[in-house]
């Protein structure tokens, strides 16, 4: 690899997500500790949300429904879930927030840990209507909403649709390929699902770095989150890349050339949910409110539709008409039946040398 190229991947890995902040509408507000209404300390409810897509969702619906039906005033903190953990982690007794919003590997750590408490699903009124696959079989909150990994793709540059992720490897691939980092969910599963594409999985990803070495000629972007991949693909710098399916859907809305399929492999998926921390700044009471208002028909409705596309956790919303065809699947019962849910409890022991190693082998 050129000097030249591995100065791109270093860069574009480590400014990725500032490229985003000034390149799209996802991203009001990327700084960790700016809350919407007010300062953390006031004494408000305080809610901790990933920046982006779910940031903007929550500002848009779920507070002022939380609002509304409380009359309590939310302050909206955006940290990625390592980040929410990591300040868990350092103030036990004296946490910065009430909920937490976790994929299942962080979540995972959380519990374990006894970061956040079990979930009185009898106080919640709209816990019934969720997918029972999207229940905890440990006693926390349901999962919020969940998304898919699919494999996006430049319709202008990309003439021949690809169906498997053996098309980023391709020696004739007509467009540049992207790559987003293992810091981040999607690097992660896209990872493991690599690996088990090649007899690998969540205890064995040697297969999937194997084929990295593979993909990386091809190689013209190594974004720092999904985010800043969705950047790459605005500015024609990536033409075909693993991808949340509701970040292809919300590019197309755009007037982005792209169409997004599952690849032969099948649906590898991952699941985000809200659970109350130990000892809640405000009460437990307002933070059984909070997630059973995000649970709630209004607002799941607001982010399974455009330009949101989630899957949603309640099972009286239908998934986005166009979804639902792409992923084959008419309701929420197919596509939990279809999707394919990682180890995260495995790959947790595993994903820091992973991370590190991924990093070394890309900017080499």
């Amino acid at each position: 690899m050129s000097k030249l190229f591995a100065h791109q991947f270093s860069r574009r890995t480590v400014l990725g997500a500032a490229m985003f902040a000034g390149a799209s509408w996802l991203l009001k507000s990327c700084a960790a500790d700016t809350a919407t209404d007010s300062p953390q300390g006031s004494g408000q409810f305080v809610a901790a949300v990933f920046p982006g897509t779910t940031e903007t969702l929550a500002r848009e619906k779920l507070a002022p429904e939380f609002t509304q039906a409380t009359g309590t005033q939310v302050s909206l903190v955006p940290l990625l879930a390592f980040e929410q953990v990591a300040r868990l982690q350092a103030s036990k007794t004296n946490p910065p927030f009430d909920v937490v919003l976790l994929d299942d590997g962080q979540t995972n750590i959380a519990t374990s840990e006894g970061l956040i408490q079990q979930f009185p699903a009898d106080s919640s009124e709209n816990t019934k209507n969720v997918e029972s696959a999207f229940l905890s079989t440990e006693g926390f909150a349901p999962i919020f909403y969940a998304q898919g990994v699919v494999l996006a793709y430049n319709t202008e540059r990309i003439q021949t649709p690809p169906t498997s992720w053996e098309a980023l490897s391709n020696s004739n691939l007509s467009g540049s390929a992207g790559l987003v980092s293992m810091n981040s969910v999607l690097g992660t599963s896209f990872m493991v699902e690599l690996a088990r594409t090649r007899g690998g999985g969540e205890s064995n990803i040697e297969p999937a770095f194997s084929m990295l070495q593979e993909i990386l000629p091809n190689v013209n972007g190594v974004a720092a989150n999904p985010g800043a991949l969705l950047t790459l693909f605005q500015q024609g710098e990536v033409d075909i890349a693993p991808m949340w399916h509701n970040d292809a859907a919300y590019l197309k809305t755009r007037g982005i050339p792209v169409e997004w399929v599952v690849p032969e492999s099948g649906l590898v998926g991952a699941r985000y949910s809200m659970n109350v921390v130990s000892n809640p700044r405000s009460s437990l009471e307002l933070a059984v409110s909070y997630i059973d208002t995000a649970l709630s028909d209004e607002v799941q409705s607001y982010l399974s539709s455009s330009p949101y596309f989630y899957i949603p956790a309640n099972s009286n919303v239908p998934l986005a008409p166009e979804i639902a065809e792409q992923l084959q699947a008419s309701n929420l019962t197919e596509f939990m039946q279809r999707v394919s849910i990682l180890d995260w409890k495995t790959i947790n022991t595993q994903r820091s040398a992973w991370i590190e190693r991924f990093n070394r082998e890309v900017q080499a």
